[in-house]
C-alpha cells in the first residue's frame, strides 16, 4: 500500500476519518520520509502549522514495518501521541504492531523507596503521609506503575522523590526488589516494541549514556523520528552535561541514613562524618546567599572565601566516603552510597582544578538551592558521532526549523550537516487570515518606559477583541508588571503565568472565551488554542536571550574567537525561532483568523528585521492601529 493509497483523495483515511482533507504538503512530507526510511539516510524538515505530520510521519514509519523510535518534546505530546494519534492511525490502517509507551526512571514508582518510605519519619510527616499512603494503595493495583496513573497525588508532589529511584540510586540486580521493578518491566516491553514512544528528555539520556558505553535503556532502531526537532539542541546540551547540586547531596545524605540504618550499627560508624557534611552544607547555602542568581564558576570561585567552602564540602564528602568504604560491602545500598560519594568528591574536584576548555562550568544559586554545571560548548561533535555509529533513517521535523528559508543553521549546531532538507509552507491562508501590526508610535524596546507604553498601547486593541488575547514576554519582570497595569485596567478575565498550573490556566482562559493570558517562556510553544478563544497575539520584544546568560556568552565568545559573527550566527537564529513558535500560537485551523502585534519597532527598522519577516508565514503587514482596531470587526 502507498503513502497515496492511505493519504491521497481517494485513500484510507479519505474514506475512514470524518472531515479528513487530503493535503498536497502532508503527502509530500509523508513520501519524502518513506524515501529518508529507504535510504537509512536522514531528513531535517520544516512543515508549518497544519501540514499534519504526525500522521505523515507515522505511516511511512508503519507501512515500511520498521523498528522505529518516535521521540517527542515532552511528556504531554508522548501521551497524546500513544494514547490519541497512534491509535487513531492502526485502527483505520487496521493493524496491530506492537507499541509501547517508555518514560523515564523517575515517572515509575520504586517499590524498594516505597517500603523504605513507609518505614521511615516520612511516614510521619504531615505533609507527605495522605499521598504516601495514597501510593502504597495504588502500588497493589497498578501494573506499570507510572505516576501519571495516580490523579489523587500530583505528578510535582514531593513524595515522589521518595518513592521514585534515579540513576544515583538505583540498587540495579541487586535490589530487593528486583523482581518486582517496574522500570525493568517497562524497559523490557520497550525491547519488544515495534513502535516506542518516548521523549527527548529520554532519548538523550539514553544517548548519553551510550557514550560511556552504557545505555541500554532503548532498543537498536532501525527509524528514528524527532517531532519538535527545535528543542534538540537545547535537550541535548542538557544531557551530554554533568552537574553537581545541592539536591544531590540531600538526597545522598538521606540515602546513607536510610541505607546505613538498615544495617545494625552502619549508621554509628557514619553518624559523625554524615553531620559534617549536614553543616558544610548548612554554611555554604549562606556562603552562597549574596550570589548572583547564574553566572560563571570563576566568577563565584573569584572570591576566596566561597571556594575556601566548597573545599570544606568536599573534604567532608571526603571523610564521608572514608566512613563508608569499610561497610560498603555490608550492602548493596551502603555500597551505592560510597560509590556516589566519591562521584561527588571526584566532580567538586574538577570544580576547583582545572577545567576542561570544550565545556563552560557554570552555576546556578537559589535560596537554600544551588547546582553547578559542566556544559558543553558545541553539542554537534556528540551529536554526529551517536549518528554515525547508529546506522538508523532519522526524521527531523518542526514546525520551526528554518532561518530565513535555510536550514544552515539547525545542521551546523546539531552536527547533521549531510542531511537531506524538505521546507513546507502552512496549508492554511495566512494572508488573507492574519494580520502583522507593528506600531511606530511606541518607544524603542530598550527605553526605560517601553513596558508600560506598550501596555497602555495595545489596552484598546484588547479591549476591542472579541475573542481571546495572548499577550508573550521575553521577561518574568516584563510580564509581572504588565500584570499589575492590567489587573487595574482591564475588564476582560486576566490569567497570568505563576498564578495556577500552566494546564489549569490554559483551561480556564480558553473556556472563558475573551481572556486575556499573560505568559513568558513556556507559555510560547506547545499551546494550542483554537478558533475565536484566541484571536490575537501580542509579543513585547523581539525574544533575543538575555546576555547575561552564562552559556549564552560562552558561546557567543566560541564564535568570535573563530572568527565568526555571534548575532549573525548564533543570537539572530535562536531570537527568530522563538518568534516562529509565538507567532505559532495564532492561526492553529483552517477556519481560524487573527492578528499578530509585534511591539518591537526592530522588526521593521533593522536591516536584521527581514530575517524575522521572512522567516514567517506570508501575512499582510501595517503600522496603522486605526486599521487594525477596523479589522477586529471582521475577525
Amino acid at each position: 500500500m502507498s503513502i497515496v493509497d492511505i493519504l491521497g483523495e481517494k485513500g484510507v483515511f479519505a474514506k475512514k476519518l470524518a472531515h479528513f482533507k487530503t493535503r498536497d504538503v502532508q503527502l509530500e512530507l509523508a513520501e519524502k520520509i518513506e524515501s529518508t526510511i529507504d535510504s537509512s539516510g536522514t531528513l531535517i524538515a520544516e512543515a508549518g502549522t497544519g501540514t499534519g505530520k504526525t500522521f505523515a510521519y507515522l505511516i511511512p514509519a508503519i507501512i515500511k514495518n520498521k523498528k522505529t523510535i518516535v521521540s517527542t518534546g515532552t511528556k504531554n505530546l508522548q501521551e497524546q501521541l500513544f494514547y490519541r494519534d497512534l491509535p487513531k492511525v492502526l485502527e483505520i490502517m487496521e493493524l496491530k504492531p506492537k507499541i509501547r509507551l517508555l518514560k523515564g526512571r523517575a515517572n515509575y514508582l520504586c517499590h524498594h523507596r516505597m517500603y523504605q518510605a513507609l518505614h521511615s519519619r516520612i511516614a510521619h510527616n504531615p505533609d507527605l503521609a495522605v499521598p504516601l499512603q495514597l501510593i502504597e494503595k495504588w502500588s497493589h493495583k497498578t501494573s506499570v506503575g507510572d505516576k501519571a496513573e495516580l490523579e489523587e497525588v500530583a505528578e510535582n508532589d514531593l513524595i515522589w522523590r521518595h518513592v521514585t529511584s534515579n540513576a544515583d540510586n538505583c540498587l540495579g540486580n541487586e535490589c530487593p526488589s528486583y523482581t518486582e521493578c517496574l522500570v525493568m518491566k517497562a524497559r523490557r516491553r520497550a525491547m519488544n516494541a515495534d513502535i516506542l514512544v518516548v521523549n527527548h528528555h529520554l532519548l538523550f539520556a539514553d544517548m548519553a549514556l551510550k557514550q560511556d558505553g552504557f545505555g541500554e535503556l532503548l532498543p537498536d532502531a532501525e527509524v528514528v523520528i524527532l517531532d519538535e526537532a527545535h528543542q534538540v539542541p537545547e535537550i541535548a546540551s542538557k544531557f551530554f552535561s554533568q552537574s553537581f547540586s545541592s539536591y544531590q547531596c540531600q538526597d545522598l545524605l538521606n540515602d546513607c541514613k536510610k541505607e546505613a540504618g538498615e544495617v545494625t550499627g552502619a549508621y554509628a560508624a557514619i553518624a559523625d562524618k554524615h553531620q559534617l557534611v549536614e553543616q558544610a552544607l548548612r554554611d555554604i547555602y549562606l556562603q552562597f546567599a549574596d550570589l548572583k542568581e547564574s553566572d560563571t564558576l570563576e566568577k563565584a570561585l573569584e572570591t576566596k572565601s566561597n571556594q575556601e567552602y566548597l573545599e570544606l564540602l568536599q573534604e567532608s564528602f571526603v571523610e564521608l566516603a572514608e566512613a563508608l568504604k569499610p561497610i560498603a560491602a555490608q550492602s548493596k545500598g551502603v555500597e551505592s552510597c560510597f560509590i556516589r560519594t566519591e562521584g561527588l568528591v571526584a566532580f567538586i574536584g574538577e570544580l576547583l582544578g582545572t577545567l576542561k576548555p570544550d565545556f563552560i562550568y557554570w552555576y546556578e544559586s537559589r535560596n537554600k538551592y544551588f547546582i553547578f554545571h559542566k556544559t558543553p560548548i558545541d553539542i554537534s561533535d556528540p551529536l554526529t558521532k551517536f549518528r554515525q555509529e547508529n546506522q538508523s533513517a532519522w526524521v527531523l521535523t518542526s514546525a520551526t526549523l528554518a532561518i530565513n528559508q535555510s536550514f544552515a543553521h539547525f545542521k551546523k549546531e546539531t552536527g547533521f550537516i549531510e542531511s537531506e532538507t524538505l521546507l513546507l509552507d502552512s496549508p492554511f491562508d495566512f494572508e488573507k487570515n492574519a494580520l502583522i501590526y507593528v506600531p511606530k508610535d511606541v518607544p524603542d524596546a530598550n527605553d526605560f518606559h517601553f513596558n508600560q507604553s506598550i501596555c497602555e498601547h495595545v489596552l484598546p486593541l484588547i479591549e476591542k477583541t472579541k475573542g481571546g488575547v495572548f499577550f508573550l514576554f521575553t521577561s518574568h519582570k516584563a510580564l509581572n508588571n504588565a500584570a499589575k497595569f492590567f489587573h487595574e485596567k482591564l475588564e476582560k478575565p486576566l490569567f497570568v503565568q505563576g498564578q495556577g498550573s500552566r494546564h489549569q490556566i490554559l483551561s480556564d482562559f480558553a473556556d472563558s472565551g475573551n481572556g486575556v493570558l499573560l505568559g513568558a517562556a513556556s507559555f510560547w510553544e506547545g499551546v494550542d488554542v483554537a478558533g475565536d478563544n484566541l484571536s490575537c497575539v501580542i509579543i513585547d520584544k523581539l525574544p533575543f536571550a538575555h546576555p547575561d546568560n552564562p552559556v549564552l556568552q560562552a558561546r557567543i565568545n566560541r564564535i568570535v574567537e573563530s572568527g565568526g559573527n555571534a548575532f549573525f550566527d548564533y543570537q539572530l537564529p535562536k531570537a527568530i525561532i522563538a518568534l516562529k513558535q509565538g507567532v505559532g500560537r495564532l492561526i492553529r485551523s483552517e477556519t481560524d483568523k487573527g492578528i499578530l502585534v509585534i511591539c518591537d519597532k526592530r522588526i521593521m527598522t533593522k536591516a536584521y528585521g527581514r530575517q524575522f519577516i521572512n522567516s514567517l508565514p506570508k501575512m499582510k503587514k501595517t503600522n496603522r492601529k486605526e486599521k487594525v482596531i477596523n479589522s477586529f470587526d471582521h475577525i
